[in-house]
């Protein structure tokens, strides 16, 4: 199988705009004070979407599912991670947030995950004319929207937990749908440092 390569972006709100939402604090014009002035609060950070609820009666009803998800790093080789399978979800929003893992320090500007989409090719497939690749860090979540072509959790260099709330009725190909690709690499250096090398 032929590779072609594309090199990792920034993830910015205005990016991502095409495929879901950047949740984040920095950037954000919608902070209001709460909580006795103690705190910020950002108001309608994301879309949630659940589709089904205005689909017809021929799908069953999803309920709303938050889980904490638990990724491990992926391997990578020459500062490259090669992309094999994208997903949607085609009733749903999928947000993904990360949370601190005790007992480790973590740099909140430092890369740590990668979010890896595409659009919606003419044969309802993704179209990898169209495949971007963002680098996210942990002060940043995302959120996809639904029927949005995106990668498998894909964290680079170490572990990483996320809050994920997304809504399911237990139908696999409602609730996700994968769709192998011809390999993309992406290329990684740009922003992320010290790679450990390992096997494609």
């Amino acid at each position: 199988m032929t590779r072609f390569q594309i090199t990792i972006e920034p993830l910015t709100i205005d990016s991502f705009k095409p495929y879901g939402d950047v949740i984040q604090l920095e950037g954000n014009k919608n902070v209001v004070i709460a909580n006795q002035g103690t705190a910020k609060r950002v108001n309608h950070v994301a879309k949630l979407e659940n589709l089904r609820e205005c689909s017809g009666p021929a799908l069953q009803s999803g309920r709303p599912n938050m889980c904490i998800f638990s990724s491990a790093p992926r391997p990578t080789i020459g500062g490259r991670f090669e992309v094999k399978l994208l997903e949607r979800h085609p009733y749903s929003s999928q947000v993904f947030m990360p949370i601190h893992q005790q007992g480790t320090a973590v740099d909140p500007d430092k890369p740590c995950y990668l979010v890896i989409v595409a659009e919606n090719g003419p044969d309802d497939k993704p179209d990898l004319r169209t495949i971007r690749a963002f680098a996210a860090n942990s002060t940043q979540g995302i959120n996809y929207k639904a029927n949005s072509w995106h990668s498998p959790m894909v964290t680079i260099g170490t572990r990483v937990n996320f809050i994920v709330l997304v809504w399911e009725n237990g139908v696999a190909l409602q609730d996700c749908e994968e769709a192998p690709i011809s390999p993309v690499l992406v290329d990684l250096t740009p922003s992320f440092k010290n790679l450990p090398e390992s096997k494609l």
